[in-house]
Formats: C-alpha cells, sequence, structure tokens
C-alpha cells in the first residue's frame, strides 16, 4: 500500500516539475493569528470534587504560504504554520506541500486530509469562538466529541476537481502519531496507538436561486497494531444555507472491532451571520461505551468584527455527563479576542 502511494506521489511530482523553467520561484508570504480566551464557569458533581472556576488559554500561530504556477498549469503550494507559543512539542502543527490543476488537488504532509476537510457539520457565529474552545472546559470524553477525522497526521491526500458540485477525496496516513519524528525506523514499529489510517469521503456543495445546499458522507478505517482494535469511523453531516442564515449537523458511529468500546454523536445547530455580526446555537449529544459515557451539552455564541482582521467573541455553554464515574454538570461562559494577519 505504501509503495503505490509513494510511487504515485513520485509520478505526480515528477510531471509537475516538467517543463517547469520559466516558472517562478515560490516567494513565501507571512500572516498568521493571536487568540486570547478567559473562561469561567461553575462545575458540579456527585463525588464532591472541587474544579477551578477560572481559567485562560492562547492560540497563536504564524502562517508562512506561497505558491507557483508551473507551464504545464500544474499549481505548486507550500503551507507552513508555525506555533508561537508552547503548545505540545512541534514547531510546526501543520507544514504541507500542495500539487493542484485540472486533475484535482494532491496534498502531502502534516495536515487535515481532504477527506476531513470536506465534511459538514453544524454552524458557527464565525470569527474567534468556536465548538473546540470550550469543549476542554466541559471536561467531556473527547472520543464523543472529536469523531471529525481532523488531526494533522503525516500524510497524503487527495481530492477530484468538482462536477456540479460533487467532488470525492481520500487520504491516508501511515500511522496517527507519526507527526514529531519521521525517521524511517518508525515506520514499522507497533508503539502508536493506530496505523493505516484510510479514510475516503464524498461531498456535494451548491447554490440555487441562493440557496445552499452542502453535504458530506465519509467513511474511515484505522488499522491498529498488537492488542490494540481496529476501528472505523462512518459519518455524514448536512447544511442548508441562506441570506445569511444556516441551519445544519452531522452524525458519527464509531465501531471498535472485537469489543464494546463504541461511540456515537451527533449535534445539529443554526447561525445567522449580518455585516459584522454573528450568533448561532449549537446542540451536541453522544455516548461512548467505555465508561458508560452518556453525555449532551448545548452552547450560544456570538461575534462582532471590530475592525478589519480583528474579532471579538463571546459563548455561553451547559453539558451533563453521565457515567460510570462521578456524574458532572457545567455551566460556563467564554470572552475571546482574535486577531488575524
Amino acid at each position: 500500500m505504501k509503495k503505490v502511494l509513494f510511487g504515485t506521489t513520485a509520478l505526480i511530482a515528477a510531471a509537475s516539475f516538467a517543463g517547469s523553467a520559466y516558472a517562478q520561484p515560490i516567494e513565501l508570504s507571512i500572516g498568521g493569528k493571536q487568540e486570547m480566551f478567559f473562561g469561567f464557569g461553575d462545575v458540579n458533581d456527585n463525588a464532591g470534587e472541587e474544579w477551578s472556576n477560572t481559567g485562560m488559554a492562547t492560540d497563536t500561530e504564524l502562517y508562512f504560504t506561497g505558491s507557483t504556477t508551473l507551464d504545464n498549469g500544474i499549481t505548486v503550494r507550500a503551507i507552513i504554520q508555525l506555533e508561537a507559543e508552547d503548545n505540545g512539542d512541534r514547531n510546526a502543527d501543520e507544514q504541507a506541500i500542495q500539487l493542484s490543476g485540472g486533475f484535482g488537488a494532491l496534498q502531502i504532509g502534516q495536515r487535515q486530509g481532504y477527506v476531513g476537510q470536506m465534511q459538514y457539520t453544524s454552524p458557527n457565529a464565525g470569527g474567534v469562538v468556536g465548538w473546540d474552545d470550550y469543549e476542554g472546559w466541559l471536561e467531556f470524553s473527547r472520543n464523543v466529541g472529536d469523531n471529525y477525522y481532523t488531526d494533522d497526521d503525516l500524510s497524503v491526500s487527495y481530492v477530484t476537481p468538482s462536477f456540479f458540485g460533487f467532488s470525492a477525496a481520500g487520504t491516508y496516513a501511515p500511522d496517527s502519531s507519526n507527526n514529531d519524528d519521521s525517521a524511517f525506523e518508525e515506520w514499522n514499529t507497533t508503539g502508536s496507538a493506530y496505523k493505516d489510517l484510510m479514510a475516503v469521503g464524498l461531498a456535494f456543495d451548491n447554490e440555487f436561486s441562493g440557496v445552499g445546499i452542502h453535504a458530506d458522507v465519509t467513511y474511515n478505517y484505522q488499522f491498529g497494531p498488537g492488542a490494540t482494535n481496529d476501528r472505523q469511523l462512518v459519518r455524514g453531516g448536512a447544511a442548508v444555507s441562506y441570506m445569511g442564515f444556516e441551519v445544519g449537523g452531522a452524525y458519527g458511529h464509531w465501531l471498535v472491532d472485537g469489543t464494546d468500546n463504541d461511540a456515537e454523536f451527533w449535534n445539529a445547530g443554526a447561525s445567522y451571520q449580518n455585516g459584522p455580526y454573528g450568533v448561532a446555537f449549537v446542540y451536541q449529544s453522544g455516548w461512548y461505551d467505555a465508561g458508560n459515557v452518556d453525555q449532551d451539552s448545548f452552547q450560544f455564541s456570538g461575534n462582532y468584527a471590530l475592525g478589519p482582521g480583528i474579532d471579538l467573541g463571546a459563548a455561553v455553554f451547559h453539558g451533563n455527563e453521565e457515567r460510570a464515574g462521578p456524574d458532572r454538570e457545567t455551566t460556563g461562559a467564554l470572552m475571546a479576542i482574535g486577531l488575524y494577519f
């Protein structure tokens, strides 16, 4: 499998540079974001545990991007996103090379694959505040909440051109943990949680008389080496948009071979955007067999564009979690400012 994929990559790369003597060299431009969050809330459980009621978080990155179009019409693009804070042990949380043209687009590197990029889910208010910004605050099981396969694994990904709004994509990642060390000797070990991550998807994105129709269905299979069980994810999402309004949602189901550790989730929401303002309401529910986790939560959020590249955001949220351990109920709020350059 790997030899076929790497061979295909080599052929496309060779074709890309053929006849490129007059192409302009790639020049990188710089951009980025700086986001600051402050949250507070109340956490109650039936075990008498004490929780902090305030917290802060940041997400600051520098983006370096550049592209050139070769004489054969193929566009080559470089993407490098550097972490500007202490966030894990990688300097770059995304770095990839993209080749695009009439054949579609091929991406190689540490970046969300095209299957993840084509997925639709419940809408948000836009700007700085989203579901991921307060999910950890709820202390909910990420095995249920993060079922979209959006990790920046080192992977090869391809997406077809759009035909009347339809497009198809595929992604292959040799190792779910092959982000920090790409040494050859790492490839055949069994220390990572999952090997040979494969995903395929089909999406539709078109507009009819001002009404946007968006939908996707994707399938993901992950091989578990050693004693780790294989698992697969079937999910789908849809959204309808019109004159600033959007409603949508998603559903997914993890199937873990040979165990009772299956998981299921769904979400639904609505949003409205009008000039610099945006508001959204999202509800999410899920369960996870391991630990008998049953959880649900909702969020109401708003965003205001204070100026070009300057966003103010806020959200209030509430969640319940019932499980084999202490049940937990959380109510809180989040405020944020984001700069984009």
